[in-house]
């Protein structure tokens, strides 16, 4: 099956804006951003009034940069499963999102890890590192794989399509790169990449090994 590159990038943007479930968690995801990046921004010297203030103070922000992370990560874990079994209803939903959470955290740190590597070592490793590896979290959550083999799953799927991912999301981050220059709307619109990494997956993955992985959780 040949990689349906418009089909991507234009269904990408039907969906954020024709599922109300999704565009409620943008709607969310939004809002908690804004909120995020607000309170960062605040000037660190308004915390100083004693040493222990500013430690205290500092381990909030670091405590509220982790939550705010795993917030934003169940948040892709929903949208992924919603994209993939949109027949579904919204409690389905948000019980596999549940279920899978943990295995799809670890999947999405490891491939962070080996990336981030990549990165270290030599950016064009790195570059080449993250598109071999952008569905595997997809994987762990839709397809219920561990993290392992989502890496397998995703290394393998990307054979001969590396470039066309790449320019899938490359097009997609110009755009929410423009959009971003009216303040806090790049956050909205950052659904739009989230949501390509499913259907990037159907676009790749044969449709009989993905229906024979459509089940409900023990």
């Amino acid at each position: 099956m040949a990689f349906d590159f418009a089909y991507v990038i234009k269904q990408s943007f039907v969906i954020l804006f024709s599922d109300y479930f999704i565009f409620a968690l943008a709607v969310i995801y939004t809002v908690a951003s804004v909120l995020f990046a607000l309170s960062i921004s605040s000037p660190i010297s308004s915390f100083i009034t004693s040493k222990g203030t500013v430690i205290s103070n500092v381990s909030f922000l670091v405590i509220y940069m982790i939550l705010f992370m795993l917030f934003s990560v169940f948040l892709q874990d929903i949208t992924f499963i919603r994209v993939f079994n949109k027949n579904k209803n919204i409690k389905y939903t948000l019980k596999m999102a549940v279920y899978r959470f943990p295995v799809f955290l670890a999947t999405d740190i490891i491939t962070g890890v080996i990336v981030t590597l990549g990165f270290i070592a030599f950016i064009i490793p790195g570059i080449y590192l993250l598109f071999k590896f952008i569905l595997a979290p997809v994987s762990s959550a839709v397809e219920k794989k561990s993290p392992l083999d989502a890496l397998r799953r995703s290394w393998q799927l990307t054979r001969g399509n590396w470039w066309v991912l790449f320019a899938v999301f490359l097009i997609l981050g110009i755009i929410v790169s423009i959009l971003s220059l009216l303040p806090y709307i790049s956050y909205f619109f950052e659904f739009i990449i989230i949501i390509a990494y499913p259907l990037s997956l159907m676009q790749l993955a044969p449709n009989k090994k993905l229906k024979k992985k459509r089940t409900n959780p023990a």
